[in-house]
C-alpha cells in the first residue's frame, strides 16, 4: 500500500505541474466567462445597423409607417395603433437603437432596381392571399442583411387588429403567456418555482455531468499516456523491479483520480460561485454527494479500462487510436440529451442511466429534469460498483500480462484468454 501511495503522489504531482493541466483547469472557466462577457461587451460598443426596406402590399391590408425604432423586442413608431409613440420614451436616446425605414413600391421591378443600386437593404412582397397563407416574401442581395422577423410580425399584428380590439387585448395577443410555475409536494404543500429554483434543480446535476465527462477523460487520458509512455521507453522494466503491476495500477488510478477531483472541484467552485452570486442559489448536499459518487465510480471504470489499453498497446500512437472505443459510449448521453430531458422516464433514458458506461452522465442529467426514484439511483450505483469491481480485476490481469509484452499486438482471442486467466 505504501508503494501504491508513493506512485499516487508521484503521478499527482507530475500531472498538476503539466502546462496542459494548468491551462485546462484554469483556462476552462476563463473560456466560458469570456464566452458570456465578450458578446455583452461587443453589443455595448457596436453601432446598430439601420435598414431601408421596401414593400409591395398586394393584399391591400397593411399601412406601414415611415419608420420604426427597434428597442429590444419592442417597436416604437408614430401613428400606428398599439405602438408607443417615439415622443413618449421619456428622454430615451433613440439614436442608439436601429431604425427601420419603409418605402412603398407598386412595382417589383422598381424595388429590385433600388435593391441592386444599394438604396434598399431588402424588400418585402405581401401576396394577395396573405390572410389565408401568412406568407411574406423577403428579398435581399446575395447573403444580404438579416431582416428582423420578430419586429415585422409585431407590426403586422398591429395592422391586422387595428380598430378591432382595445389596447389591452392587443398587448395580450402579442404576449399571450407569462408562465408562473408551481410545484405540489407529496405533503400537498404548493410552492412557486422561480428561475432560481429551476437552476438549483437542474444546474448542479447538469453542469456536474458535463464536467465529469471532461474530467474523467482528461484524467483517464493521462493514465493511458503515462502507462504507454513508460512502456514505450522501457522505464516500466525498471519500475517493475520494485513494485508489482497491481501496486502500479492502483497508485496511478488513485493519483490521477485525485487530479480529476481537484480539477472538478476548481471548476465547480468557480461555476457555482458565479451562480450563487448572480442568482443566490443554494446547493443540494444530496445531489453534491451523488455527483461525487458518480465521478469516483465513473473515473475508476474508465481509468481501469484505459490502463489496460495502455498496457497491451505497443505504442502511444496505437493506444490513442483505441480511445474512441470508450469515448463514444460515454458521450452518448450528450448526443441523446434531448431524449433524456423530454422523456426522462422513457426506455432509452432508463437504459442510459443503468448501463455503467453511460450512467454517470445520464443519471445526473435525469436528476436535473425529473424526480428520479431513489430505488433507481440505488440500482444504478450498485450496477456501476459491480462493474467497476469486475473491470478492475479484468484490467489488472491485462495490465500484468501486457506491461512487458513488446513487438506485437495481442489478438482478440489472446486478450479474452488473458482477461479470464491473467
Amino acid at each position: 500500500m505504501n508503494k501504491s501511495l508513493m506512485i499516487a503522489k508521484y503521478e499527482f504531482l507530475k500531472t498538476v505541474k503539466r502546462k496542459e493541466f494548468i491551462l485546462m483547469t484554469l483556462g476552462f472557466p476563463l473560456f466560458f466567462i469570456l464566452i458570456m462577457l465578450v458578446p455583452l461587451l461587443l453589443a455595448g460598443t457596436s453601432s446598430p445597423e439601420d435598414l431601408n426596406l421596401g414593400y409591395i402590399d398586394r393584399s391591400n391590408s397593411f399601412e406601414f409607417p415611415a419608420e420604426i425604432t427597434v428597442r429590444g423586442s419592442m417597436i416604437f413608431s408614430n401613428g400606428i395603433p398599439g405602438v408607443t409613440n417615439n415622443q413618449e420614451l421619456d428622454g430615451t436616446n433613440n439614436e442608439k437603437y436601429p431604425i427601420i425605414k419603409f418605402t412603398q413600391y407598386s412595382d417589383v421591378a422598381e424595388a429590385k432596381q433600388d435593391l441592386g443600386s444599394g438604396t434598399l437593404s431588402g424588400y418585402l412582397v405581401i401576396p394577395e392571399d396573405y390572410i389565408k397563407t401568412g406568407i411574406v416574401e423577403s428579398y435581399v442581395m446575395g447573403k444580404g442583411t438579416n431582416i428582423p422577423q420578430e419586429e415585422l410580425s409585431e407590426l403586422l399584428v398591429n395592422n391586422l387588429l387595428r380598430d378591432k380590439v382595445d389596447e389591452e387585448t392587443l398587448q395580450r395577443v402579442k404576449d399571450p403567456i407569462t408562465f408562473k410555475r408551481f410545484s405540489i409536494e407529496a405533503t400537498g404543500e404548493v410552492s412557486e418555482k422561480g428561475l432560481t429554483d429551476m437552476l438549483e434543480d437542474f444546474a448542479l446535476p447538469y453542469i456536474t455531468g458535463i464536467l465529469l465527462l471532461i474530467s474523467i477523460f482528461t484524467s483517464s487520458g493521462y493514465l493511458l499516456q503515462s502507462v504507454a509512455e513508460e512502456k514505450e521507453s522501457r522505464i516500466i522494466e525498471i519500475l517493475l523491479s520494485s513494485v508489482t503491476p497491481i501496486e502500479m495500477l492502483t497508485g496511478k488510478i488513485v493519483g490521477l483520480g485525485s487530479v480529476g477531483l481537484l480539477q472538478i472541484a476548481i471548476w465547480l467552485s468557480v461555476g457555482f460561485a458565479g451562480l450563487i452570486y448572480v442568482f443566490a442559489i443554494s446547493i443540494n448536499p444530496f445531489l453534491l454527494i451523488l455527483s461525487l459518487a458518480y465521478f469516483i465510480l465513473g473515473f475508476l471504470l474508465f481509468a481501469s479500462m484505459m490502463g489496460a489499453v495502455g498496457a497491451i498497446s505497443g505504442s502511444m500512437r496505437e493506444s490513442q487510436q483505441l480511445i474512441p472505443i470508450f469515448t463514444f459510449p460515454a458521450i452518448a448521453p450528450i448526443l441523446f440529451m434531448q431524449v433524456l430531458i423530454t422523456e426522462p422516464e422513457g426506455k432509452l433514458s432508463m437504459f442510459f442511466s443503468m448501463f455503467p458506461l453511460t450512467s454517470p452522465i445520464a443519471m445526473l442529467i435525469r436528476m436535473g429534469v425529473s424526480d428520479v426514484p431513489v430505488y433507481q439511483i440505488a440500482i444504478s450505483l450498485i450496477i456501476l460498483m459491480v462493474s467497476v469491481y469486475f473491470v478492475i480485476i479484468t484490467s489488472a490481469r491485462l495490465f500484468r500480462v501486457g506491461l512487458l509484452m513488446y513487438g506485437k499486438r495481442p489478438a482478440i482471442g489472446e486478450i479474452v484468454r488473458y482477461m479470464k486467466t491473467g
